[in-house]
């Protein structure tokens, strides 16, 4: 499921008539994970810079993966498309897919503790 360019640009080679073995849930929180991860930790420290800093990496990283995405991860998966419709190789891409994208959120949220350092502190009550 690509994001920056449609299916048929980015793995032309793939057999339309196969489901897309990557659940598309995966792509939404690889997607949209890392843009709402990133200011909630500035929202919980209740700091606005680290706000801003989150959901500034939240966005570079989720055009990166869009981009690594489209460029080489989708012409792979549509090569390997008919042996991923199988039930276990298709549940271990499928768990793959998720550990990027929290992989992409804990990135995410880690920037703004990694640039401000100990000036993010998040309350707890």
């Amino acid at each position: 499921m690509p994001f920056l360019r449609s299916l048929r640009e980015t793995a032309p080679n793939g057999d339309r008539n196969l489901r897309w073995p990557i659940d598309g849930l995966a792509y939404v929180v690889a997607f949209m994970g890392p843009l709402s991860a990133g200011p909630i930790v500035g929202v919980l420290a209740g700091d606005w810079r680290a706000v801003a800093i989150g959901l500034s990496v939240g966005i570079a990283i989720t055009f990166l993966n869009a981009w690594l995405s489209d460029k080489f991860m989708d012409p792979w998966i549509a090569r390997f498309q008919k042996p991923l419709q199988k039930g276990m190789p298709r549940a271990l891409a499928n768990v793959a897919a998720f550990a990027w994208a929290i992989v992409l959120c804990s990135l995410s949220m880690l920037a703004p503790v990694a640039i401000l350092g100990s000036a993010v502190r998040i309350r707890t009550p």
